[in-house]
């Protein structure tokens, strides 16, 4: 009767949206305590029309575990549901599992070595102002850090991860030197971010006058000025641009500030405040033109704010998982 009771009550709580009851069933499914009660009252609900089907397929398709149906046994196969076989194997896979110790190592020294370097740091969805005695200040974006030296002839500072914006104070005798992956930024007072990506560097010239040079091929300077920028990777220097956009500059402030930009743009600065997947329904959405201005301080909500203002749904397999479309 208690197993009976729970599965009416999963049934029952299910709305009249059909995404979210997929997405019900197939964490249900998932469970190692799903019982046979409640497989049937799945195939009931899956078999209500080609709709059911379609939407469920997708959600196991958006997770990549297509082959999640296998535990529905014969029964699920005669349900015109066809899931492609686990293949499994009882012998251990040495290399394999020396690879993933390899790249754990590698990560775990990667972080372990920034935490010891690094002088100011900030966590994921965190923003923090460094005050330096020269005057000069450093706000630090989201899970970044900096490792700083002001004595001596030069005033330096190392991004060791993610994104810092730079007020320098004025002083032609001690140039303010940036060193990040791929490039250094040599100023003598102005106003700039320097972002470290996984493949490349971005500097970005609010006022001012800055040199960026790449620590690669050595290529001849480049000299960005006002509303300038410019990628640094492993080949180079890339070309001068100009910041047409206000939304990877806008967190200075506390908000993302976008007119006429990419869906896909959007939710790209959204992730780097929180944890978790973002997996498109819809691949047209990715090129939505879209405007609005995104709170920072709701870094939990930031997603939901944008499904809502923008009418674009928002379906939460978990905090960790969202699908869009």
């Amino acid at each position: 009767m208690k197993q009976k009771n729970e599965t009416n009550s999963l049934e029952s709580e299910l709305n009249n949206d059909l995404d979210e009851q997929a997405v019900a069933w197939f964490i249900r499914l998932r469970a190692d305590n799903v019982t046979s009660e409640e497989k049937t009252s799945f195939l009931r609900w899956l078999n209500q029309s080609d709709a059911h089907h379609e939407t469920f397929n997708e959600i196991s398709k958006l997770w990549g575990d297509a082959d999640l149906l296998q535990a529905l046994g014969e029964t699920a196969q005669k349900h015109r549901i066809a899931p492609q076989k686990k293949t499994t194997s009882s012998k251990f896979n040495l290399p394999l599992a020396m690879a993933a110790c390899l790249v754990f190592t590698l990560l775990f020294h990667s972080e372990l070595e920034i935490l010891v370097q690094g002088d100011y740091s900030t966590r994921m969805g965190e923003r923090k102002t460094v005050y330096f005695d020269d005057g000069s200040t450093a706000m630090l974006n989201t899970d970044s850090s900096i490792a700083v030296s002001m004595d001596g002839p030069q005033r330096s500072v190392e991004l060791l991860k993610g994104e810092v914006y730079f007020e320098v104070k004025p002083d032609p005798n001690r140039p303010f030197i940036v060193q990040a992956g791929h490039s250094t930024t040599r100023v003598l007072g102005t106003r700039f971010f320097v972002h470290e990506k996984s493949e490349s560097d971005e500097v970005k010239v609010v006022s001012g006058r800055v040199e960026v040079t790449d620590r690669g091929v050595l290529m001849q300077p480049l000299i960005l000025h006002d509303r300038e920028a410019v990628s640094v990777n492993a080949a180079g220097l890339g070309e001068t641009r100009l910041l047409d956009s206000a939304l990877t500059t806008s967190w200075v402030n506390g908000f993302l500030v976008f007119e006429n930009v990419p869906l896909e743009s959007v939710i790209s600065q959204i992730r780097r405040y929180r944890t978790g997947m973002v997996v498109y329904k819809d691949n047209t959405l990715r090129e939505l033109k879209i405007n609005g201005r995104i709170n920072l301080r709701e870094s939990d909500d930031m997603l939901k704010v944008l499904g809502k203002n923008l009418s674009v749904k928002m379906t939460y397999l978990t905090d960790w998982l969202v699908i869009v479309g």
